[in-house]
C-alpha cells in the first residue's frame, strides 16, 4: 500500500532522529519514540513503540543501511511515524504469512493491524531504499 502521509514538517508536533542500523539502536529507537510521545502527552505510545520497534528491526536486518531515520508528527488526530533506510533493497514491501514455527515475518502483519493505514516506497529518487510509514489514532 502507497498512499503518503502528510509532509511532517507543516506540523507542530514534529520530532525526528536517526541512528545506526544495528540490533542494538532498537531500543533505542523504543526509548526516543516513548518520550516523545510523552511530552507531546499523546495516550496512543505503547502501540506506536510497537510498530517503531517492527519497523526499525526490520530496516536493521533488511535494508543493509548504514542509518536508519525516523520521523514523528501529529495530524488530523492521528500520529505518523515514517522509517526510512538508506539501503540498496528496492522492490514492494508486503505483509507477509509467516508459519506457525517461524521466528520472525510478523512485523508488518502487526503494523498493519495497529495502524489506521500504512504505506511503504522507495525512499530515494530513481529507488533503493525503504521509507514506511504508519497512523496510529491518539
Amino acid at each position: 500500500m502507497r498512499l503518503n502521509p502528510p509532509v511532517p514538517r507543516q506540523y507542530p508536533s514534529h520530532a525526528a532522529f536517526h541512528l545506526p542500523a544495528e540490533d542494538t539502536a532498537v531500543c533505542e529507537a523504543r526509548r526516543r519514540v516513548r518520550a516523545i510521545l510523552h511530552g507531546w502527552s499523546v495516550p496512543c505510545g505503547d502501540d506506536m513503540v510497537l510498530v517503531v520497534s517492527e519497523l526499525f528491526t526490520n530496516a536493521v536486518r533488511h535494508s543493509g543501511s548504514d542509518t536508519i531515520d525516523v520521523a514523528l508528527w501529529t495530524a488530523d488526530k492521528l500520529v505518523y511515524v515514517e522509517v526510512t533506510d538508506r539501503g540498496c533493497a528496492t522492490g514492494d514491501l508486503a505483509p507477509r504469512q509467516a508459519e506457525l514455527d517461524d521466528e520472525g515475518g510478523r512485523g508488518l502483519m502487526l503494523v498493519e493491524a495497529l495502524a489506521v493505514r500504512w504505506g511503504a516506497g522507495s525512499a530515494q529518487p530513481g529507488g533503493g531504499g525503504h521509507a514506511v510509514w504508519a497512523a496510529l489514532p491518539c
